[in-house]
């Protein structure tokens, strides 16, 4: 499950630090809010939150595993919340135009393969994305163990229309460091820092919502909902299937659909909820589903809607 799956949700009552598409998007900020992306085991981000008291800290890292073992090592921070989803594809959805002062990223992976092109940190729709949501004067900071990766960062952010490349450093001495980091200067190997400012102002759209539902007016039948079973769709750049049904125990026709979204490659997985309502059902994200509405989601409630009418 992409947004905190059945492990980080029995945490969340311990670990109030995690924090979930409920929570509302725009994410709520304080005059200077900032966030690292990729925080890999949280040992930077709970000490720099632990040292700078004042600042509301965002973390985004897309293994649960992570999100867990961070949310661990915060626990009593009130300055700091955890995210777990794919900050490629959802950064300009949690924040809202220039809203942070500062972004870092650390020893992301340089993803070498053509293919692999629309996910490094010089993907378009990424650089976008942080040129939205940085404030103007606001800072982008990006570390590397590989100097050619970091080389194009600087080059290609550099020439973003409302970006300016600041400084590129070589093992530059910081206050707070992480355990590869360490490793790796210990080893003798060159750790690069790529620094960028917000010039001007700049916006993207975004493609979340906050609240969907269809009703259909007619009644639904056992049939009509097992031929949902398995069955697929596909948009431009989304992706969506439907897996098992699972019936309420009441008898008056409720059920919950197992879905899997995809849009550009980021996944959800929930349940679509059908429930009676007058003379006919209502359908929307289950109550309990930690999931973005993204194009792909719309359109997979959208297509049970169809299917079932």
């Amino acid at each position: 499950m992409d947004i905190l799956g059945a492990a980080t949700t029995q945490a969340r009552p311990q670990y109030s630090v995690i924090i979930t598409p409920e929570s509302g998007s725009p994410l709520p900020v304080m005059p200077r809010t900032e966030l690292e992306i990729g925080f890999g085991n949280g040992e930077f981000t709970v000490q720099y939150a632990r040292m700078n008291p004042d600042v509301l800290i965002y973390g985004v890292e897309i293994s649960q595993a992570c999100v867990l073992r961070c949310a661990r090592r915060a626990d009593g921070l009130n300055n700091l919340r955890i995210i777990n989803t794919d900050a490629r594809y959802m950064l300009r959805e949690l924040f809202g135009d220039e809203t942070l002062q500062r972004i870092f990223m650390q020893f992301p992976c340089p993803w070498s393969k053509n293919a692999d092109a629309h996910r490094r940190v010089t993907a378009k729709d990424f650089s976008d994305g942080l040129a939205s949501v940085l404030k103007v004067s606001g800072v982008f900071e990006m570390l590397s163990d590989d100097e050619a990766y970091s080389h194009e960062v600087l080059d290609v952010l550099g020439r973003h229309e409302a970006l300016e490349a600041l400084a590129f450093e070589v093992s530059p001495h910081r206050d707070i460091t992480t355990k590869y980091e360490r490793k790796w200067l210990s080893e003798g190997r060159n750790i690069y820092r790529v620094t960028f400012r917000k010039t001007r102002a700049f916006t993207v759209s975004r493609r979340t919502s906050q609240d969907m539902h269809i009703k259909i007016t007619h009644g639904i039948t056992q049939q009509d909902i097992e031929a949902l079973r398995n069955a697929t769709g596909k948009g431009t750049k989304s992706f969506w299937k439907f897996g098992r049904v699972f019936a309420g125990t009441d008898g008056e026709g409720r059920y919950l659909l197992e879905t899997l979204t995809s849009d550009d490659e980021f996944e959800q997985k929930f349940y679509i909820s059908i429930s009676p309502k007058d003379e006919g059902s209502i359908i929307r994200l289950d109550k309990t589903a930690d999931a973005f509405l993204t194009p792909a989601v719309r359109s997979a409630i959208e297509d049970v809607a169809g299917r079932l009418a």
